[in-house]
């Protein structure tokens, strides 16, 4: 066999040495894939077992629990134990007393368990309601509202209709005392002050509750002594007309050596010592949510004033006296069994006068004792030993001093 031959012989050879290599490899990769496959299979079957294990733990966990919030399986003494329960809800803790609580023929379903069907029908503030219903929610029973009308029938009164099911299960205890049920301590992370706030935010019937108005007045005092005050403060703009507000003091916000005391909207404050207090008083509306404003009220305590002396008035003057010798007239000298009387008639008085010689006389302003007399004067000795004359027929206010007039001749 020539050289090339040989050659070619080989090379043939070694091509069909590698097919069959190749082609074993080839199988032996699909086995492989196969085999892998069948794997992935398995690992799914297991996974698919092991979540079915857990879920069958997980039911049976569920139905165990379950079990303890059913009502008892009798079901007379559940649907009575359950309406009983309802009522001490309703008059001791809410306080409720217009209700009333009808049932329904119950409904067995598949022999596993009985639904209990309850419609209460009640009237109660906003806040009444929202208590029943947090209550209600955190109760650990099988049981649940199908449906909730709410009316309102005045401010802050409503009309409350609950559609009520409760189950009991067949294989739970006979007897379920529902009162001793205990209550779940929130509802959904929520306590009942968060869960009021919440309701009574969403504002069904009317518009948002607007803040109190509440203006401080200033307000002055004197040391050492009680100062009363009546605050005043009106709900918000557009409220209803029945709402009204509560004043409450900040004691925390009170300064030493100061005594503020608030009874209903009277306000009363002393202090023994000079200087201007600064406290806080907080104002709450019973609106819906109930509105609560604060503001800081200023009293300035004074020293205790002293009273000034009171100023001298002036007298008034004197109004002019009248001279009453002006109506006293000398009318007549009159001479009864040897003694002479002067008639002087007293105009004022509606009579006349009858005087002896030495009488004394006072009229207005003329004053002494009749000294002498004619048919044409009189004669009056005065009591600084001076002599006024009196003509006849003329009134006394007409006297001259003749003494006085007989010195100034005698000074000439």
């Amino acid at each position: 066999m020539e050289s090339r031959e040989k050659l070619l012989g080989s090379a043939l050879g070694l091509i069909i040495v590698a097919w069959a290599l190749m082609s074993g490899f080839g199988r032996y990769r699909a086995l492989l894939a196969e085999l892998d496959e069948e794997a992935q299979e398995a690992d799914i079957k297991v996974i698919d077992y092991l979540d079915l294990l857990e879920k069958f733990q997980e039911d049976t966990t569920d139905y165990d629990a379950l079990l303890t919030k059913s009502l008892g399986s009798d079901i007379k003494v559940a649907l009575n134990d359950y309406k009983a329960w309802l009522v001490e809800l309703l008059e001791k803790d809410l306080e409720i007393s217009t209700y009333d609580i009808k049932n329904e023929p119950p409904r067995n379903v598949d022999d596993v368990y009985t639904t209990l069907g309850i419609r209460l029908n009640a009237t109660g503030t906003l806040q009444q309601t929202t208590k029943l219903l947090y209550r209600f929610e955190t109760k650990q029973l099988l049981h649940r509202i199908k449906d909730l009308t709410v009316s309102p029938t005045g401010y802050n009164q409503f009309q409350l209709v609950l559609a009520i099911e409760a189950i009991a299960m067949a294989e739970a205890p006979s007897k379920t005392d529902v009162t001793k049920v205990a209550y779940a301590e929130t509802l959904h992370g929520e306590d009942y002050e968060a869960y009021w706030t919440r309701i009574s935010n969403r504002n069904f019937f009317g518009p948002e509750n607007k803040e109190p108005t509440f203006t401080p007045p200033p307000i002055a005092a004197t040391v050492g002594e009680k100062t009363s005050r009546t605050l005043t403060a009106t709900a918000g703009p557009n409220e209803q007309n029945v709402q009204n507000v509560v004043f409450e003091l900040d004691e925390d916000s009170i300064p030493p050596n100061f005594v503020a005391t608030l009874t209903g909207n009277s306000l009363t404050v002393s202090s023994e010592d000079v200087g201007t207090y600064r406290f806080n008083v907080k104002v709450t509306d019973n609106g819906l949510p109930a509105k609560t404003v604060t503001r800081e009220l200023a009293v300035t305590v004074n020293e205790k004033q002293v009273p000034k002396p009171p100023e001298p008035m002036p007298e008034p003057p004197k109004p002019p006296e009248f001279n009453v010798a002006q109506l006293a007239f000398f009318t007549s000298t009159v001479e009864i069994n040897g003694r002479v009387q002067v008639w002087i008639h007293r105009r004022d008085l509606g009579k006349i006068l009858k005087l002896p010689l030495g009488s004394k006389i006072e009229i207005g302003e003329i004053k002494g004792t009749i000294h002498e007399v004619d048919q044409r004067y009189l004669t009056i000795l005065t009591e600084d030993k001076e002599l006024l004359e009196i003509k006849a027929g003329k009134a006394l206010s007409t006297a001259q001093n003749i003494t006085a007039q007989a010195e100034s001749l005698l000074t000439q």
